[in-house]
């Protein structure tokens, strides 16, 4: 009977894990895509960092959520473009990490609005599951 016992606690254990490491890498994610924006109208809108950052703040994608991403980019990286001590990828990965946790606890209060549910969620994982699924593809056909 013990056994059952902790084996469900390290299933929990397990599956805690696992959201975790998935939450970490979608901030990763976001993170990467909006340092990619920032970098993309520094590049082609030929302008500077500190204009790119402000050019960057819409989050219009976010709907509602959209006022906890800009006030989590004002503070976290619009405000602290003078300081050049931290780099900015950490700034902005500052400022998703935030957006997510306070957006995903604000979605915990309507239990049909998940972030584990939202579109952009479910597809950064299936995105995820299928480069993992194909590079073990790649390992079972090299076993054959």
């Amino acid at each position: 009977m013990r056994r059952e016992k902790r084996s469900k606690k390290r299933g929990k254990s397990k599956n805690k894990e696992f959201m975790d490491a998935a939450l970490d890498a979608f901030v990763r994610d976001q993170s990467l895509q909006k340092w990619n924006e920032v970098q993309g109208l520094k590049a082609g809108a030929e302008v500077d960092q500190k204009e790119a950052v402000k050019s960057s703040s819409e989050f219009f994608e976010k709907g509602s959520y959209r006022e906890i991403w800009q006030r989590w980019w004002q503070d976290a990286v619009i405000e602290t473009a003078h300081n050049n001590h931290e780099h900015l990828y950490a700034k902005i990965e500052n400022a998703v990490r935030g957006a997510v946790l306070e957006e995903r606890e604000l979605r915990k209060q309507q239990p049909d609005s998940l972030l584990e549910d939202s579109h952009e969620y479910k597809e950064f994982i299936a995105r995820q599951m299928n480069h993992l699924l194909h590079e073990a593809g790649g390992d079972i056909e090299e076993d054959i």
